[in-house]
């Protein structure tokens, strides 16, 4: 009896660790390791912040005027796949072979992406894993 017991109780209280209100987790980031995050390209020294909310991308030029601000997902018309409100977990600056400047890359937890121009914030290509 005691072995069922702790058991069941074990299960209990374990619940809310394991659920997240997410059904997809390849790309999860628990939501108290989540900060703004800001990129440099060295050679236009353009900067890219990531807010907090890991929702919108901000370009900014040498002299600290914004070029552009979005939300790519809603911007440019992501369909929901996986989670109901998709959050930005990596970008990186990109060279492409189609695209003679760099571009910055964006992936979100639920396995989207897509290429923003640098200069403008234009969508280049997207997709899903």
């Amino acid at each position: 009896m005691k072995p069922i017991l702790i058991t069941a109780l074990m299960l209990i209280f374990s619940c809310p660790l394991i659920s997240h209100g997410q059904t997809y987790i390849a790309h999860y980031i628990e939501r108290d390791h989540i900060k703004s995050d800001t990129l440099t390209d060295i050679s236009t020294g353009l900067k890219f912040i990531v807010d907090k909310d890991r929702i919108f991308v901000k370009a900014i030029d040498k002299t600290g005027k914004q070029l552009w601000k979005k939300d790519p997902a809603i911007d440019d018309k992501y369909s929901e796949y996986r989670v109901k409100r998709p959050v930005i977990v990596y970008f990186q600056i990109v060279k492409t072979p189609e695209t003679p400047a760099n571009v910055l890359l964006i992936r979100y937890n639920n396995s989207q992406y897509g290429c923003l121009d640098e200069k403008t914030g234009k969508e280049l290509s997207g997709g899903q894993d």
